[in-house]
């Protein structure tokens, strides 16, 4: 409470001077006024000011106005009336007409005191609060996202625009691609930041739950029902809702949900009262698009009414020119985690990453830095901090995949298997490049690897693109 000051505005000197002894004592700033007009005064020259303590008894301007007129020019300010027995009916006009709380006389000290301290913590709660949304505002502006690449550039001017409306969103990316970090740039860039974002994985929620955490429930609307709940959708009003993984939600509920998002209403189960909802709803999955239709993971007007605006998250293999930014950024906050001085990478070791497909994407790269802060590395990270299967990596991981252990081991070993792997490669690369006319950024996309690694491919087997379409 030491930061704390307090107005105290009443007309009875003796009980002013003993308040203000009080919280004296207690380590609070204080200022008295005995009129409520000298109190205006004082507010509108004192911007220190966080409560006011005013009798509800005073002559020329009673407790009630000057709570109107602080309410009305002053809403930060929290004010505390003092009444009697008496006069506790106006107290409660006074809570109704924006009092924080009130008093009856006569009080002690330690009633008064809990009162301000009530309002003082309460204050603090908001100011963290404020503090927090600042710093969350501040970490997904678009302008301190990672990547500089085409690809990511697009993402963000996608971010932009679709913060600006409410209109729903689809976020498509493989897994670790950074889809919710997508999600949570987009409501904290919008009007709706001050709300709230609620992220929901639709895999992890069981059929028989998933209605009832969405929408809530009455208290007895089922056996295991022995209170009633809101439902995230009530829960996100204002604000965002994220709903990722969509396309493992059950088709039951899909039908639900596309009655929420036409109707913007929400039915608790087992309740016969209807709920408006303001919510943005953003959701996601990391299933194709040809997927989702080959498997008929979406019913067609759910997808349709989710999809107003699509966002795809790119695999890291399609701009690893972005691997240095995200390793640099990775080392910089895993130095404060780790309270570390991590200077960098070396250029073989940074090479090394480059070249590498990244089947678990961004979220793949953060947890090799984070692995090799945990193993202790030296100033800089060097080729040997890297893990095996990082430095080996098959030449081709995708088309190579169904290789077991067993026969790479034995083709380790023998030269002649080596050579045959080899020419497998080459020949490979050959006929995607030739399927995808010579685009390169297509043929790696393909073949599951960076552009950077088949540009070396194509030196090393002294191969040429079809037309030499880059």
């Amino acid at each position: 409470m030491k930061h704390t000051k307090i107005l105290i505005v009443e007309d009875d000197k003796d009980m002013a001077d003993s308040c203000k002894r009080l919280f004296k004592r207690s380590g609070i700033s204080t200022a008295v006024a005995y009129t409520g007009r000298e109190s205006i005064q004082m507010i509108n020259k004192d911007n220190r000011i966080d409560i006011v303590l005013a009798d509800l008894k005073m002559p020329e301007m009673d407790g009630i106005e000057l709570l109107t007129r602080i309410k009305r020019h002053s809403p930060s300010i929290e004010v505390i009336i003092m009444t009697g027995y008496g006069t506790i009916h106006n107290a409660v006009k006074a809570l109704k007409l924006g009092a924080t709380d009130y008093i009856t006389k006569p009080f002690n000290k330690d009633e008064l005191l809990n009162a301000v301290n009530k309002i003082t913590e309460k204050r603090c709660l908001k100011k963290q609060v404020k503090s927090l949304r600042s710093e969350l505002q501040q970490k997904y502006n678009v302008r301190n996202l990672i990547g500089k690449s085409k690809e990511m550039i697009k993402v963000y001017e996608s971010i932009k625009v679709t913060a600006q409306n409410y209109s729903s969103v689809f976020i498509i990316g493989e897994s670790g691609t950074g889809k919710e970090l997508v999600a949570r740039a987009i409501h904290y860039n919008s009007t709706r930041a001050n709300g709230p974002f609620i992220p929901v994985n639709c895999g992890a929620l069981p059929k028989e739950l998933i209605e009832s955490e969405f929408f809530g429930h009455v208290k007895g609307a089922f056996t295991s029902a022995g209170y009633s709940t809101t439902g995230l959708f009530r829960t996100a009003e204002s604000g965002t809702i994220f709903l990722d993984e969509i396309t493992e939600m059950h088709k039951d509920t899909q039908v639900k949900l596309l009655r929420v998002l036409e109707d913007k209403m929400v039915r608790p189960i087992g309740g016969t009262k209807e709920f408006h909802v303001n919510v943005k709803v953003i959701s996601a999955t990391n299933r194709s698009l040809s997927q989702i239709i080959e498997k008929n993971l979406l019913r067609d007007d759910l997808y349709y009414r989710i999809s107003v605006i699509t966002i795809n998250t790119p695999p890291l293999r399609e701009h690893t020119e972005d691997i240095p930014l995200f390793v640099q950024h990775y080392i910089n906050e895993f130095n404060i985690h780790f309270k570390r001085n991590v200077k960098g990478i070396e250029r073989k070791a940074l090479d090394i990453l480059m070249d590498y497909s990244w089947p678990g994407n961004v979220r793949e790269l953060k947890n090799l830095i984070e692995g090799l802060f945990a193993m202790g590395i030296g100033e800089k990270i060097k080729t040997e901090d890297i893990p095996k299967r990082f430095r080996e990596p098959l030449s081709i991981a995708h088309p190579l995949k169904a290789l077991d252990t067993d026969t790479v081991g034995h083709a380790r070993e023998d030269i002649t298997r080596v050579i045959s792997l080899k020419e497998t490669e080459r020949s490979l690369i050959e006929k995607v490049l030739k399927a995808c006319k010579g685009n390169k950024s297509k043929a790696a996309k393909k073949l599951g690897i960076s552009r950077t690694r088949l540009y070396k491919k194509l030196k090393q087997y002294g191969l040429r693109a079809p037309d030499q379409i880059l």
